[in-house]
């Protein structure tokens, strides 16, 4: 008796992955702040640092992965994003809460020597008054020195 084999072929484009970055992997890092304003006077003062532990986690090329800092209860979960140009973007949201008000904190850096350098901002609402923290941002891979 005859066996049938069916061979399906389905498109590259349907399988395919965008592993085609190379300006960050996964990994360990640490991430650090350092305050230049508060336009609503409630956080920390200028110039104050802040640094986490920072591990990357995803696929090696890939374009989206994700950073934790678990030494953070506001910031814990964090979506990095590795764009054409080569800057990653980070994005959380405040740890607990959600919906179009809810608190954000965004940065963007870029590849400078052994370091990502560049700026960050906290968004959130005080009352009915819109607030915002600026900061100079910074992520150092720690586990390939």
């Amino acid at each position: 008796m005859p066996i049938a084999i069916a061979v399906v072929f389905v498109g590259s484009s349907a399988l395919a992955q965008n592993y085609d970055q190379t300006a960050m992997g996964p990994g360990m890092y640490v991430f650090q702040t350092r305050t230049r304003s508060a336009s609503c006077d409630d956080d920390e003062q200028t110039g104050y640092v802040s640094t986490f532990m920072a591990p990357i986690h995803g696929v090696p090329g890939n374009r989206r992965m994700r950073m934790t800092l678990p030494d953070s209860e506001y910031w814990p979960s964090w979506t990095i994003t590795v764009d054409e140009e080569r800057n990653v973007v980070g994005h959380a949201t405040l740890a607990g809460s959600s919906g179009a008000n809810a608190p954000t904190n965004h940065f963007s850096v870029r590849l400078q020597g052994e370091r990502f350098v560049g700026s960050g901002t906290r968004r959130y609402r005080r009352g009915a008054r819109s607030c915002e923290v600026q900061y100079d941002a910074l992520l150092r891979r720690i586990d390939l020195l």
